[in-house]
């Protein structure tokens, strides 16, 4: 409920006022895998873990409720089964379209023995300017179709939590005119 919320760019120092920032925490605990390398693979999530402000549509979009400028982090739990060294190109999107200088390259080294993958987490963070209803995605691209990402489930001895294939988090920073720590509806 946002109606709580002070909206306003000019807050003197003597206002006391409880402010909420949006943000958006989500993961998978899926295989998502890839049939060409000649495509663009969109990550899906099938949990939100929190979300104030922001939310999940469709299982790839990350959207948000309020303008400002957003940091966008992840983690992405790459597997290679191949004998050979492969890459994994990962970028970001803004409403179905690429965002310029967004790529990163990821090299995976070959899989360890037969049976025994190569695992690697990708992980970065991102800033970003949107609108409200804006909305970002994540991309991908193999080398090989051997990369995929991976989950893992619980583990034994020692008793371990599952790997969620994909983590990601979206917080607000500020606001569109990134001069104010408050943001505009």
């Amino acid at each position: 409920d946002w109606s709580s919320v002070v909206c306003s760019s000019d807050l003197s120092d003597d206002v006391s006022a409880t402010l909420y920032y949006p943000y958006l925490a989500v993961q998978d605990d899926t295989d998502q895998a890839a049939t060409t390398t000649t495509a663009a693979y969109i990550m899906s999530f099938s949990t939100t873990d929190y979300s104030l402000g922001a939310s999940l549509e469709n299982s790839t979009k990350l959207k948000v409720n309020y303008s400002g400028l957003y940091n966008i982090q992840f983690s992405a739990q790459f597997v290679n089964s191949t004998n050979d060294v492969q890459s994994v190109d990962i970028w970001f999107k803004k409403n179905g379209s690429n965002i310029a200088n967004s790529n990163s390259v990821f090299g995976i080294k070959p899989r360890k023995s037969s049976g025994t993958d190569r695992q690697m987490i990708a992980a970065l963070n991102f800033f970003v300017a949107l609108a409200k209803d804006d909305y970002v995605e994540i991309a991908w691209r193999p080398s090989d179709i051997g990369v995929s990402i991976e989950h893992f489930g619980t583990q034994t001895t020692p008793t371990r939590p599952s790997t969620p294939s994909i983590i990601a988090t979206m917080a607000y920073l500020s606001s569109n005119g990134y001069t104010s720590n408050i943001y505009t509806m």
